[in-house]
């Protein structure tokens, strides 16, 4: 799979500093994320896909160590769980990137109609 962003693209979407091992990481993920909303590799890769690949990127981060300092925008250690770090927790913070990716999504499918069939299985010769 081809990376949507790569680590040397993420300083222009997200330009906080971050250990290279979790760039690594998290990019990986959200990279697969993404492939794996969209069903495969858009025709296109543009500067907005790369964006939400950063979105997803810092939502994966942030919910490993729960909390983003506020001056710096550097994702740190979280602080003691709060009512409020409760509730962000049961909610779905991807869900606005899948919301975002649905164009990138219907462009693949359209892209592939001729391999897909569209959800119909024929059965018979």
């Amino acid at each position: 799979m081809t990376a949507f962003l790569t680590a040397a693209e993420l300083p222009t979407y997200y330009p906080n500093s971050m250990a290279e091992g979790d760039v690594t990481k998290y990019l990986g993920r959200a990279n697969a994320y993404c492939y794996g909303v969209i069903g495969g590799y858009p025709p296109t890769v543009d500067d907005n896909l790369k964006f939400i690949v950063s979105t997803a990127f810092e939502i994966l981060a942030e919910g490993q160590t729960s909390q983003t300092d506020n001056v710096t925008g550097i994702i740190t250690e979280s602080a003691p769980a709060s009512s409020f770090s409760r509730e962000k927790a049961n909610s779905d913070p991807l869900s606005a990137v899948d919301k975002m990716l649905l164009p990138y999504k219907k462009a693949f499918e359209a892209a592939n109609t001729a391999q897909a069939d569209n959800g119909v299985t024929w059965l018979g010769g």
